[in-house]
């Protein structure tokens, strides 16, 4: 008996002082009614379990502001990627050559899918409490800032037609006016 009794106060911990007991048990000692209440506690289980309207609409006013928030942070995430894409582009160099073009497309494609699929990135903000069109439009935006500078980058490494020699098969040649012939024959 005596050392299942010791078992189960083996982890008993009693956070009680002297001044506030008599035995060294905190059931003892002065009834809990005399120890002040920590912050935020409520008397009665009713007051709790019915907030009031204004309490309500404060927390849903706080939810909007929270996703809203987080949605600014979603439409600016592209900027942070833009930091690492612009370091690797600039990491690979102005040659054309397998590991560039590769890096350039990455930097190209993933902006238009990020564009393509605006609606799913934030299906979880758009609930109607919260208007998320200004961050929607500074997502797009941002993202073709991001397309852009790989549509530079392709013309840097020479990939896009932008000189006059890439066109040069597109050129009519134009028939001359007149004709220069003549001279005298060197073997008679």
């Amino acid at each position: 008996l005596y050392s299942t009794r010791m078992a189960a106060r083996r982890w008993d911990f009693a956070f009680a002082t002297e001044s506030n007991t008599k035995g060294g048990r905190t059931g003892e000692g002065p009834s809990s009614s005399s120890l002040t209440k920590p912050p935020g506690f409520l008397e009665h289980a009713e007051a709790s379990a019915a907030p009031s309207s204004q309490t309500v609409t404060k927390a849903k006013a706080d939810v909007a502001k929270l996703k809203s928030k987080k949605a600014w942070e979603v439409a600016f995430s592209p900027a942070s990627q833009f930091m690492m894409n612009g370091f690797m582009l600039w990491m690979s160099g102005n040659q054309p050559n397998i590991f560039s073009i590769m890096i350039t497309s990455y930097v190209m494609y993933n902006p238009l899918k990020a564009i393509a699929s605006n609606a799913q990135t934030f299906k979880p903000f758009n609930d109607g409490a919260v208007d998320v069109t200004l961050q929607k439009i500074c997502f797009v935006l941002i993202n073709a800032a991001v397309f852009c500078f790989g549509v530079l980058k392709m013309s840097w490494l020479g990939l896009l037609p932008t000189e006059p020699a890439d066109w040069i098969a597109f050129y009519v040649v134009r028939s001359s006016a007149e004709s220069a012939t003549g001279g005298m024959p060197l073997g008679a």
